[in-house]
């Protein structure tokens, strides 16, 4: 009788346990379907279209690279895609609450490679008026986004504003994440560089005085174009042209740069690089300390961050440090201010140019370069 009950109890344990992992499956199961329906692509025209890696299609466009095969099926870039997919929305309505400097000549969408593709675009700003003979200090933007997200508009007023203090800025896009890898990002870039480089007489434009920026994302972009433009043999491992460009300074805003040692982070950044990333010849060259032995040279380097960065704070001081180690010239503003009793956050000058702190962090970064041009 005992042994009848023992086994009652048995086969009813396994029964509940039956359930219990039959519902969990069925969780499982929804959140991944909930997961792929919000990152279906769709078409490049419709009113619906956001600029998220891996979320267009097109009749006309081929946005998809070898190289980046079978990052698009990933579990944790289809969960990043999800996450900005929201942080569009969230920038489309900050942008709309804030109100863009004027007098300021825009010139949108000159493709630097003509393939019709929609990253491989430019904008240019500077301010009306009469400008010298000489031209005006350039300024080349690279905007961040996660290497997944966002296109030059992301950082239009944050140029606008930089332009409306005097200067020509040129804001690149590039292609997205899982379409492509970093490296074909860095690819784009360098070709966007060389094509701003070869027609910067079309605009109000002093070649000689060229300053390099890039937040986030775009801060590791700009690094990286930064050491292949002074290194053919740099060049020659990832793919790039030279872009002929006379940098005079860089100004990195919470750079990331540490792909590999970022910490809980690194669980993302390592795939931007592609699934065969540990195959591929980049692959050694994927954190700061590892990139800037190709460095021949560096350029003044700014770098801005905040106290209230939980994204890179630890990354830029890093790469600050690391610089100094090294011997090259360069400065750090990190802010501990706080904005209605809260620590300024990640790329704050970049996201809300206009406030007090945004034009702090732009006013001083402005000066360095300023200072870097007398040299």
């Amino acid at each position: 009788m005992a042994e009848k009950v023992k086994e009652k109890k048995k086969h009813k344990g396994l029964k509940v346990l039956g359930v219990i992992i039959l519902i969990i499956a069925l969780i499982v199961g929804i959140g991944f379907g909930v997961i792929y329906y919000l990152t279906k692509p769709v078409d490049d025209t419709s009113d619906k279209a956001i600029n998220v890696g891996g979320m267009l299609t097109s009749q006309n466009i081929d946005y998809k690279e070898a190289s980046a095969d079978g990052l698009e099926n990933d579990l944790i870039v289809k969960i990043m895609q999800v996450s900005w997919k929201f942080c569009d929305k969230s920038d489309k309505k900050r942008m709309a609450t804030q109100t863009p400097p004027e007098n300021v000549v825009k010139v949108k969408d000159i493709p630097y490679i003509d393939d019709g593709n929609p990253y491989h675009k430019f904008d240019v700003f500077y301010p009306e008026g009469k400008i010298a003979k000489e031209g005006l200090p350039v300024i080349i933007d690279i905007h961040g986004g996660g290497w997944m997200y966002a296109t030059k508009d992301l950082n239009e007023y944050y140029c606008m504003e930089l332009a409306k203090k005097g200067y020509c800025v040129f804001s690149i896009s590039y292609r997205l994440v899982p379409d492509v890898t970093v490296n074909e990002q860095i690819k784009d870039c360098t070709e966007a560089l060389a094509f701003i480089r070869a027609n910067m007489k079309d605009y109000p434009a002093n070649k000689k005085t060229v300053m390099l920026t890039g937040d986030s994302a775009g801060g590791q972009l700009a690094l990286y174009s930064t050491i292949l433009n002074n290194n053919p043999d740099a060049r020659e491992i990832f793919g790039t042209v030279d872009t002929k460009l006379n940098i005079k300074c860089l100004l990195l805003t919470s750079p990331v740069t540490y792909a590999k040692s970022g910490g809980w982070f690194s669980i993302y950044t390592k795939k931007m690089w592609g699934k065969d990333y540990k195959t591929k010849s980049t692959y050694n060259y994927m954190d700061l300390n590892e990139i800037m032995e190709l460095a021949n040279d560096m350029p003044p380097t700014y770098f801005i961050t905040s106290s209230g960065d939980t994204l890179a704070h630890d990354q830029t001081v890093n790469a600050y440090n690391y610089f100094v180690e090294k011997g090259y010239e360069c400065e750090i503003e990190d802010f501990t201010d706080l904005r209605d009793g809260k620590k300024l956050p990640h790329v704050f000058s970049v996201l809300d140019p206009f406030d007090e702190y945004g034009q702090k962090a732009i006013d001083n970064a402005l000066d360095y370069y300023q200072k870097s041009l007398l040299k």
